[in-house]
């Protein structure tokens, strides 16, 4: 849009006020806030020099914020009573409207202590946990595909793909067994793929999910341009095998407010999960065995054992206990990951 249709709209914005006629007024404000958000999706040549930007208020915006907030104070002076607060609050938008982009694809949580758990810090009543991925094999990653609901991918040198699982419960307890309840029903499934999961300590959790991350805009229906940048991190939606939605994210900071990323960018044609992972295997990679693997797969092996004789508890360290199964397998595990595995693997 071009700075003299804005400013033929800002003309006749004036007018419309000065002559009384606000709903028109109203129309060109609104038509002229529309014209200045933020572009949408761009090709993906020039997504790989730009995308990785951090947002800035370029001087336009600042420009019509102090126009606006002139506008709040002329018409307080001038004994108004709702238009003030109108042009002030269309003010506070159009100033930090980057700002205000970012925060509806962002769920913060905080940390529920000795717990998988991780709160909404704006819902009570909204739960959420992560559970990693861990593979037998690098040959076994496509019983990733199996997966549903919420994924997050964090690629580098170490990818990493954990499963969020979010519940609605008005009390702690309801919420644990919500959560352990579906991670049950997720391990005897991908047990059978070579895949297992390992539920992480919320204070674990907070310290993965503490990035300042910003999104890349791209094509709902080019994923495969979306597998050829070079990502940080990348949310998934997957229902019934089909990638429902996603959304790709670069890291600006490692050191940020503990947030899930929403994976709100929907797909009109909606591929198969199974393409996609098969897209990202080939280059970035999934998540190879480490020593967590046989640890789960020794442990889901012996599921008909008693308790006691496939968790073995030994000495614990700085808050981790060292745990053993009866194949010899032994890790280090927070006393909530221990409580969560026994309920898990039951």
């Amino acid at each position: 849009m071009s700075w003299g249709t804005r400013l033929f709209a800002v003309v006749i914005m004036l007018a419309s006020f000065a002559l009384g006629a606000w709903p028109l007024g109203l129309f060109a404000l609104l038509y002229l806030v529309y014209t200045l958000r933020r572009p949408g999706a761009k090709s993906v040549q020039g997504q790989r020099q730009e995308v990785f930007q951090k947002t800035e208020r370029p001087w336009r915006r600042y420009a019509l914020g102090a126009v606006l907030f002139l506008l709040s104070s002329v018409a307080a002076g001038s004994g108004g009573t709702y238009s003030p607060a109108v042009f002030f609050a269309t003010g506070l938008a159009v100033f930090f409207w980057p700002t205000f982009g970012r925060l509806g694809h962002f769920a913060r949580v905080v940390t529920v202590k000795d717990s998988i758990l991780l709160r909404s810090s704006l819902s009570p009543v909204t739960w959420h946990a992560l559970a990693e991925v861990k593979l037998e094999s690098p040959e076994q990653a496509r019983g990733i595909a199996a997966m549903g609901g919420k994924l997050l991918l964090f690629s580098g040198k170490t990818p990493a793909v954990f499963q969020v699982v979010s519940v609605r419960a008005l009390s702690y307890r309801h919420a644990e067994e919500s959560v352990l309840r579906k991670l049950r029903r997720e391990t005897r499934m991908l047990s059978q793929r070579g895949a297992h999961l390992l539920p992480v300590d919320s204070s674990e959790a907070a310290v993965r999910l503490s990035l300042e991350l910003e999104r890349l805009s791209i094509d709902a229906n080019d994923f495969e341009a979306v597998s050829s940048l070079p990502f940080d991190a990348i949310a998934f939606q997957v229902k019934d095998g089909r990638l429902v939605s996603h959304r790709a994210f670069s890291v600006l900071e490692r050191d940020g407010v503990a947030a899930i990323p929403v994976a709100d960018l929907r797909h009109a044609r909606e591929p198969l999960f199974a393409e996609v992972v098969q897209e990202i295997g080939e280059k970035h990679g999934w998540p190879g065995p480490d020593e967590y693997s046989p640890f789960l797969a020794s442990l889901d092996a012996s599921r008909s054992e008693p308790l006691v004789d496939r968790l073995r508890m030994k000495e614990e360290v700085e808050g981790r206990v060292t745990v053993e199964t009866p194949g010899g397998a032994q890790v280090r595990l927070t006393r909530a990951q221990v409580r969560a595995l026994a309920r898990i693997y039951a």
